[in-house]
Order: structure tokens, then C-alpha cells, then sequence
């Protein structure tokens, strides 16, 4: 599988994350604020050389912040394959 796949599985599994860090259920928040901890662990993980540390402890508290750096890698992928660069 490629960066660009994994950023895609990544992404796809972010909104339902959004939306149950919105639940009036306080167990079903801190259920969501786990998954997207996760979701920033395997961002960084496999994208440890696009965000510092600083990044992957802001992403893993801040949904938003977290969406805007996958994004941002996203387009950085995309780029290179537009450039047909690897990566």
C-alpha cells in the first residue's frame, strides 16, 4: 500500500471520529478522543518526517489541528505524484 493510500484510509476514518468527540455522552467522547490519539499515532508514525513531535502532540488533543496536517500531507502526496517524483 502507498503514503497516499494509507493518508486516504486515514482520512476516511477521521469524521466519525469529529463526530463522536461532539456526543453529549461523556464515555462516548473520551472513546473518541482515544481514536483520534490512534489516528495521530499512525499519522505520525508512518509520516513521522512531515510533522516534529510538537505537531503530533498538538494533532492528538485537536481534532481540527489533526485535519488540517492531513491535509496538508494530502496535498504534499498528491503534489509529488503530479510531479511523478516518488516518495
Amino acid at each position: 500500500m502507498d503514503k497516499l493510500d494509507v493518508l486516504f484510509q486515514i482520512k476516511l476514518a477521521t469524521p466519525p471520529v469529529e463526530t463522536q468527540l461532539m456526543n453529549s455522552d461523556p464515555i462516548e467522547v473520551e472513546e473518541a478522543k482515544l481514536k483520534l490519539k490512534g489516528l495521530a499515532e499512525r499519522l505520525h508514525r508512518e509520516y513521522g518526517e512531515f510533522m516534529s513531535s510538537e505537531q503530533f502532540e498538538w494533532a492528538k488533543d485537536d481534532i481540527d489541528y489533526f485535519s488540517f496536517l492531513l491535509e496538508e500531507a494530502v496535498a504534499h502526496y498528491k503534489k509529488l505524484l503530479t510531479q511523478d517524483k516518488e516518495f
